[in-house]
């Protein structure tokens, strides 16, 4: 006869997840048959379509600005800037998932490379703005380019530093994740705790 408190050994049954340390990332899940994999393979292909198109839509303007030094200039400079743009937002992308660097490491170059966006950004929305404020009659519509240059220049700025994804840590000041003091863990109220 069998004890009581003697557990039969089930192969079906899973052992419970380990639970993992505050300040811990949980392991990684393992999907066997998922429908994941798909999804990656069609957001390269698409980034891959639409750089391609994009590249196509430079290299039609480049023929139609054959004849116009200025302009072929304008277009060369932004199609530069806008490479530059796609492989620093890629690289931006690849930081975010980087686990195997220190993190430190990793929120200091995620802050140069942001600094990067900004400037590249901004060298090219000038570009672009110049060519059109050229192309304008009117002081009126001049300024009116320029104002929209610069919202749309501050709303970058706005999503690159202070988005939802950005970190609002500063390494080197020593901040925490929402731009308070780092804090030691029992200095925390119980609601932060959580």
């Amino acid at each position: 006869m069998e004890p009581v408190f003697a557990v039969a050994h089930d192969p079906t049954v899973q052992p419970a997840p380990q639970p993992y340390g505050l300040g811990q990332t949980p392991p990684p899940q393992v999907h066997h048959g998922g429908g994941v994999g798909w999804r990656v393979g069609a957001r390269r292909v698409l980034g891959l379509v639409l750089f391609l198109a994009a590249n196509a839509g430079f290299a039609l303007a480049i023929y139609r600005s054959r004849h116009s030094a200025r302009d072929l200039a304008l277009v060369i400079v932004a199609h530069v800037l806008f490479t530059v743009l796609v492989f620093c937002g890629a690289k931006l992308k690849q930081l975010r998932h980087d686990r195997t660097r220190p993190a430190a490491e990793v929120a200091v170059e995620r802050r140069r490379v942001r600094i990067g966006v900004w400037v590249v950004s901004v060298a090219l929305g000038c570009t672009i703005a110049t060519r059109v404020a050229d192309a304008a009659t009117g002081l009126a519509l001049k300024l009116v380019v320029w104002g929209v240059t610069v919202v749309v220049l501050g709303l970058v700025f706005h999503f690159i530093f202070f988005g939802k994804d950005a970190e609002r840590c500063d390494v080197d000041l020593g901040c925490g994740q929402a731009g308070r003091p780092a804090t030691a863990l029992h200095e925390l109220s119980p609601e932060e705790k959580v």
